[in-house]
């Protein structure tokens, strides 16, 4: 399975060889990946004998590397042959780009104020930020999704071929499909490989832990040569299958890079009172937009494909095209002596309206549909393949309609698809939260008890029309945009100011 932590089983058995017309065509190596989730490798607490041997502190939730016996993911030692255990998927790792700069950016700004008079201003505004080397999460081993589809389907092919689940059965997924087979023959076989050798196709090359397990068993098939001489003529890293020399024992490997940019576009107008004749007031009106290809450095926002990261550039999480806020202060003063005067001087009145558009947001799948392991940023087809999933009807659709990306359609035809066929081709952060609409107003009251003396009694009002203000939504496609937050309801707040 593809979530797999570890390989929980090997049996030393590499099947039967059967002769057909002199094809000796054999059945894959059963080295068996557990899924993960309450009973798969990643449970290791529930397996004694892969707990003790990985060190693994289910209290702390980590491998032991403190006190002694270490984990034997320490230092690879889960290659050493007195400590080996084959691993489907290698550890992971966060590395820095080897040429890494710190981010700057460029600022400029012009700005126009006029003197409308009678203590009324206006100014107009433009603001422009440029993020230069942001910090940009890349996955420098990321699987090459293309190969697996072909690997996977010669696969498939020889299995119809031969027809026999005997010899050769035909695996569930691109990731589970073991043993190998140089192709050719009579029956004009496609050479497939193991996937878990190549380290599912990643440039850093062949997994020398699953190239010890088929080596402890003498390798009848040939299967690591194979895999070397594959690996050799895609490019990917040389590694020693006798030595381990050159050998990458790692999977996915998110290396912060410095390379991502950020654009920020903003106007503004604000029209000002200054106080006078009892009130001011602020009136503006912000148009803005920001882009940007990267946004943290966390791996969950690795770009979609890896090896198209430039394909993530679009409108930021951040970004919010229109805001309009007007905020005043509105003071009765003294209004005579009497008791009338007093009850209605010393009255200020304060209010604060704040009307934004909607946020961006990402919408995803939730799972790892270019087969890049990327479930938190693999986002849904506009387009609709009737041999992939269900249909979803969506506002944030150009088309109107989402569907998961699956290589089903890519399968059934014998078609490798290229990497970006591969991802789904909804834009990034194409999703808009609703705009939002808050009032509040502050209510004050000064008594004065004495010359020196007195007391401010205040009234704070939140969100006083009671509007129920989308503060997050659902990312995922099937229902994106549906509401799982608000932001807080109408509140009021009651203070006291004492002044001496």
């Amino acid at each position: 399975g593809t979530g797999g932590c570890a390989f929980n089983q090997f049996d030393p058995a590499a099947g039967n060889p059967a002769n057909l017309n002199a094809i000796p065509i054999f059945q894959g190596l059963p080295i068996n990946s557990s899924p993960s989730g309450p009973g798969g490798i990643c449970a290791v607490s529930g397996n004694p004998a892969v707990a003790s041997a990985l060190g693994y502190l289910p209290n702390q939730q980590q491998f032991q590397s403190l006190n002694f016996p270490q984990s034997i993911f320490l230092n690879q030692n889960y290659l050493n042959p007195s400590t080996f255990l084959p691993l489907g998927f290698q550890p992971f790792g966060y590395p820095q780009a080897k040429n890494f700069v710190y981010a700057y950016s460029q600022q400029a700004n012009v700005s126009i104020e006029r003197d409308l008079g009678r203590g009324f201003a206006l100014n107009l505004a433009y603001n422009f930020n440029g993020g230069r080397h942001l910090n940009r999460p890349i996955n420098a081993n990321t699987i090459r999704g293309d190969l697996m589809v072909a690997n996977f389907e010669a696969v498939l092919y020889d299995a119809a071929v031969i027809n026999n689940p005997a010899i050769l059965s035909a695996p569930a997924s691109p990731f589970t499909v073991s043993g190998c087979n140089a192709g050719g023959g009579p029956f004009q076989l496609k050479p497939f490989v193991d996937s878990s050798l190549m380290n599912f196709f990643r440039p850093g090359g062949l997994n020398p832990s699953i190239i010890g397990a088929y080596a402890s068993i003498g390798d009848p098939l040939g299967c690591i040569s194979q895999a070397a001489t594959l690996a050799h003529t895609l490019g990917f890293n040389n590694c020693d299958p006798a030595t381990f020399g050159g050998c990458v024992p790692f999977g996915d490997m998110d290396a912060n890079y410095s390379n991502g940019s950020s654009i920020y576009h903003g106007f503004s107008a604000n029209l000002r009172k200054r106080f006078a004749g009892h009130y001011e007031f602020l009136a503006s009106y912000t148009w803005s937009h920001a882009i940007d290809d990267s946004t943290d450095l966390q791996s969950t926002l690795t770009p979609q494909d890896s090896y198209y990261p430039g394909v993530d550039r679009s409108t930021s999480l951040f970004d919010q095209r229109h805001r309009f806020v007007f905020s005043g202060v509105y003071q009765t003063g003294k209004l005579g002596g009497g008791f009338a005067g007093k009850v209605f001087s010393d009255w200020t009145f304060a209010p604060l309206v704040d009307i934004a558009s909607g946020r961006p947001f990402n919408v995803l799948t939730g799972g790892g549909d270019n087969l890049q392991l990327s479930s938190l940023t693999s986002r849904p087809n506009v387009t609709v393949d009737p041999a992939c999933s269900t249909v979803y009807a969506s506002k944030f659709s150009p088309s109107g309609h989402f569907q998961q990306p699956c290589i089903n359609g890519f399968v059934a035809a014998g078609i490798v698809p290229t990497l970006l066929q591969l991802d789904g081709n909804l834009g990034r952060n194409a999703g808009i939260t609703p705009w939002t609409a808050f009032g509040d107003l502050r209510v004050s009251k000064r008594v004065y008890f004495t010359e020196r003396l007195s007391a401010d009694f205040i009234v704070d009002m939140f969100n006083i029309a009671n509007r129920n203000n989308t503060a997050a939504v659902s990312p995922l496609f099937t229902n994106a945009g549906l509401a799982t937050a608000a932001y807080d309801p109408r509140q009021f707040q009651f203070a006291m100011k004492v002044n001496w």
